[in-house]
């Protein structure tokens, strides 16, 4: 029994439900990462569970989810699965199987805590959180309203700046102009032009992954940005381009106090944008069914070079960062820094990185491994479900109206 099973008196394994899939654009994303995770689980804390939500959001659990050859060539076989929807009622933690549309059997299964790995839009965002909370669920990570203004990139920087942070500037533009603004596209392109001048870096507000990423070094190529990102979000951001920018990211785990992990930095040409492939497919060309994800990507951990007051102030902003949106669980928070003469900029927050950007926490001065890091985490989502079922839920006499 480990000291955090007997400290709470469990003399058998949780059942931890693995939540991964979902219908964003990081669908596949999403299930390398919720595989690492299944994979790392604590037997001998943890009886881990499989949950797959396939894009047209329904539930399924079944041994074949814990081998990536299930998801190629269409997908999981839903012959061998069971399909399954969260208990209805405040505090259930089940999963119910559904025998027949619209029925549902007896048989629930009981979960003791959830681990949402569903990245991007309906998993990163605040949904999922939503209603896990509503069920009175333990689950790993930012609550509802951390995980919202985490997703969105404009609110962040307003409340990282709002905290004493650098931020990189914006300018936003929304796709509703389009709609009952006939010159949006002249007022977009002054206003840019008169704050940052040419080229510049057009991204989705609520995406990551870099999907819809581009630059711009015309008012042409800024319009046709503009309206790629309105493909994929209702929002898009422009943000100067930095020439000569290096990226430097810090990890953040929200335990009773919030830690900073070491520094890394990607290896990457200061000339372009990280891209998809660079951030979740191994050097080698692997497909996404069998890379390491996040952790497979070309890095440089704690880089020997890096001034070390940079260092230490990244990571200070990054726990500034966590403590300002009210994170959870583990958030990687990203800089740039203006190489010419080493400004750090908060950039954004990743507030479910791959695989919980468990690579960082590897290192000294931690030294844990994503299993034990995954303990941690598991015993502080059980600790804030315990402090919320302990809030008063009866409104004192003079609410109540029919007492």
């Amino acid at each position: 029994m480990t000291a955090a099973n007997a400290s709470s008196g469990r003399t058998a394994p949780r059942v931890a439900a693995v939540l991964f899939g979902g219908r964003s654009l990081e669908h596949d994303v999403s299930i390398v990462s919720g595989l690492q995770i299944l994979h790392a689980l604590d037997p001998a804390t943890c009886t881990p569970m499989p949950v797959y939500i396939d894009q047209q959001l329904r539930w399924w659990i079944g041994d074949d989810l814990w081998h990536t050859e299930s998801f190629k060539r269409g997908g999981p076989n839903r012959s061998r699965l069971t399909e399954v929807h969260l208990g209805a009622g405040f505090g259930t933690s089940m999963l119910v199987p559904v025998r027949a549309p619209g029925t549902f059997s007896r048989e629930a299964m009981h979960v003791d805590v959830f681990l949402p790995m569903l990245h991007g839009t309906y998993g990163e965002d605040g949904a999922i959180q939503g209603l896990l909370e509503v069920s009175g669920c333990a689950y790993v990570g930012c609550g509802v309203t951390a995980s919202a203004l985490g997703m969105n990139k404009r609110l962040t920087k307003v409340l990282a700046a709002n905290a004493g942070v650098p931020i990189v500037p914006c300018v936003a533009c929304e796709r509703a102009v389009l709609e009952h603004d006939s010159v949006w596209t002249r007022d977009v392109v002054q206003q840019v032009e008169r704050a940052f001048g040419w080229p510049v870096i057009v991204k989705p507000c609520n995406l990551g992954s870099s999907a819809g990423v581009s630059t711009a070094s015309t008012s042409g190529d800024l319009v046709a940005a503009i309206l790629k990102v309105f493909e994929y979000d209702v929002e898009a951001l422009i943000e100067p381009f930095i020439k000569n920018r290096l990226e430097l990211n810090v990890a953040v785990a929200g335990l009773d106090e919030p830690v900073p992990s070491v520094t890394e930095m990607p290896a990457t040409s200061t000339a372009s944008i990280l891209s998809f492939s660079e951030k979740y497919k191994r050097q080698g060309g692997k497909s996404v069914g069998t890379s390491q994800g996040m952790a497979g990507a070309l890095r440089v951990l704690d880089p020997h070079d890096l001034p070390e007051e940079l260092r230490r102030r990244a990571q200070q902003h990054a726990v500034t960062v966590f403590r300002a949106l009210g994170c959870e669980g583990i958030s990687r928070i990203d800089f740039l820094i203006d190489a010419d003469d080493d400004t750090l900029y908060f950039n954004e927050i990743n507030t479910l990185p791959g695989s919980l950007a468990f690579y960082l926490w590897s290192a000294a001065p931690h030294h844990w491994t994503i299993t034990e890091l995954l303990n941690r985490l598991i015993g502080r989502a059980e600790r804030l479900r315990a402090m919320k079922r302990g809030l008063q839920r009866q409104p004192p006499a003079e609410l109540q109206l029919f007492g």
